[in-house]
């Protein structure tokens, strides 16, 4: 049997905004009593002058940003322009992150000498690990094809020894 009975009727959003405003209304009272003191009005006023003053700043300091924004853009599209007319155009300054990335690593392979007082260094150290890898792999899960299956850990055991090792090539 569904029930028939009908909230609208009892009108319980009625009801809820009597009790609410029952239990609210002390609060309400007290607030708007203290707002008839002239301390309470002038920290008010003073309130609404201070957000008004802050939203002025905001729109000056918006206003700088978008102005300064389309110079900067206005000078990007001027130097593409330049850039595209000079087909020979070299930047005052050229940065080599590859010679840089070469030099970071040579220095880590010197130091790993040093320390090792010339026993070992990164091109032996990252075969060894990889060729390791390959050999846990090869245990642990057999010959089956998994995410990083055996032979190929052991490929770059091989490539890694072989090409850091290639003295016909710069070294590290």
């Amino acid at each position: 049997m569904a029930s028939t009975f009908d909230w609208e009727e009892l009108k319980v959003p009625e009801i809820i905004d009597g009790m609410t405003a029952l239990f609210v209304a002390p609060v309400i009272l007290t607030v708007a009593s203290a707002v008839k003191q002239p301390g309470v009005q002038s920290a008010i006023k003073g309130g609404i002058t201070l957000a008004e003053r802050c939203k002025e700043a905001l729109a000056e300091t918006t206003e700088t940003i978008e102005n300064l924004a389309a110079e900067v853009n206005s000078e990007l599209i001027a130097q593409k322009q330049v850039q595209s007319n000079s087909q020979s155009y070299v930047p005052s300054e050229q940065f080599d992150i590859g010679g840089e990335l070469m030099h970071a690593l040579s220095e880590a392979n010197l130091e790993m000498r040093r320390l090792t007082n010339g026993l070992v260094d990164w091109r032996l150290i990252v075969p060894l690990g990889l060729g390791s890898l390959a050999i846990r792999q090869l245990l642990i899960k057999g010959l089956q094809l998994d995410e990083i299956p055996w032979y190929t850990l052991a490929w770059y055991a091989f490539d890694s020894f072989a090409k850091l090792n290639d003295s016909s090539e710069s070294s590290l």
